[in-house]
């Protein structure tokens, strides 16, 4: 099967998506299928292929680091897309490459399948800051997910929120709910050197009496790390064991770094800025949980990531999307400071031999869902749509 992914930004940029992707992409090769990725690169002026990647020419956008806007109906990229020739179009994006995706489609004719990864709801403030505006635009948001879905021949979403938004959003057809992947080889305990672990603890200071708590993603203000900081602040200030390290970038960085400046917080939150994929994984076994306070994901891929790597999830109750935490076993929950604290006071309480306990047991639970599993999940929606797009 040849498969044409579209998507907004690829390596690289790094995003949940675009590992979400990359997962995906492997899974089909290593399956024997052809797949051709479709995106973005604002710094070229042709289009270009390297790597089984079809780079395309795009305007930056100067407030959304990777991103860019690209002509939703080009010629040249329709013939390149003719040659190879899919057998399925799926697109991970709704902007200028899901356009594109679109009318290519109806031109080549060929089934869609659309992924789903982002509650837009949750974005809107992006384009119109003021709260009243951004209210009355999610209406208009909502028509114009609902047409997207609507061109495509098969849906997919990482977690019943999805489908529960799409609903919202007036979409009729039925959400395949395919939880979100990674390839956590590369996380796993055992193959992340403890040299490379030391290295790290080394470099943030941290000390065996130390209880470390991270967050890993865009530091964008739909991730709420304002109110995570605003919790930890109120359960730990003063107790200088517990520290909090924030990985990532974003426009809310200068916003952040204040607020932990107001709060006293300097030594104990830390912001690392951007860190590379590939080097993420030992810091994440220099920590001790992960946490976050965000309620807009629909299927966090760093949490899988963490919890691949044995950290104990404290994540802010999100009942729209309970998938991801089964409480006592890779996480825990909660609504408020005291809830927060007690979480994190529950772990620090345990022996050596308890907390390496609990760290198996979180990384048995993160390889219960494979990237096997997730592709052959990807391909019964893929003939679905195939059988369902010729037989109409």
């Amino acid at each position: 099967m040849r498969v044409a992914i579209f998507a907004e930004t690829y390596f690289p940029y790094i995003s949940g998506v675009v590992t979400h992707i990359q997962t995906l992409k492997k899974g089909l090769e290593a399956e024997g299928h052809e797949v051709l990725i479709v995106t973005l690169n604002p710094k070229t002026h042709k289009h270009y292929i390297k790597d089984g990647v079809l780079y395309c020419p795009a305007l930056p956008l100067k407030k959304i680091y990777g991103y860019g806007v690209a002509n939703p109906v080009n010629l040249r990229r329709l013939q390149i897309l003719e040659k190879f020739n899919p057998d399925i179009i799926h697109l991970h994006t709704e902007f200028s490459m899901g356009i594109f995706a679109l009318f290519a489609a109806k031109r080549l004719k060929k089934p869609v399948v659309y992924t789903l990864h982002t509650m837009y709801d949750d974005y809107v403030f992006y384009l119109f800051p003021n709260k009243k505006m951004s209210e009355m635009a999610k209406p208009a948001a909502h028509a114009y997910i609902r047409k997207v879905a609507n061109g495509a021949t098969e849906i997919i979403g990482p977690s019943h929120k999805v489908a529960e938004y799409l609903q919202r959003c007036g979409v009729a057809k039925k959400t395949n709910i395919i939880p979100n992947t990674v390839d956590v080889s590369a996380f796993l305990p055992e193959n992340v050197q403890e040299k490379d672990i030391e290295a790290v603890k080394n470099k943030l200071g941290i000390t065996p009496q130390d209880v470390c708590l991270c967050f890993v993603g865009r530091l964008g203000k739909e991730k709420s790390i304002d109110v995570l900081i605003d919790h930890f602040t109120k359960g730990y200030k003063g107790k200088q064991n517990f520290k909090l390290f924030i990985i990532g970038d974003g426009p809310e960085k200068e916003s952040l770094q204040a607020q932990i400046e107001q709060l006293g917080m300097e030594e104990q939150v830390h912001l690392l800025g951007r860190i590379e994929h590939n080097v993420l994984p030992p810091y994440y076994r220099a920590f001790d949980l992960f946490s976050t306070a965000s309620l807009s994901e629909m299927n966090s891929i760093s949490l899988l990531e963490a919890t691949a790597s044995g950290l104990y999830a404290v994540n802010r109750l999100d009942i729209n999307n309970l998938d991801q935490i089964k409480v006592g076993q890779n996480g825990n929950v909660f609504t408020t400071p005291a809830e927060f604290a007690e979480i994190v006071d529950e772990y620090a309480a345990l022996t050596p031999v308890e907390k390496k306990h609990r760290k198996t047991q979180v990384t048995a639970y993160a390889k219960r869902y494979g990237s096997k599993e997730f592709t052959h999940e990807v391909l019964k929606v893929y003939n679905k749509a195939i059988e369902e797009f010729y037989h109409k």
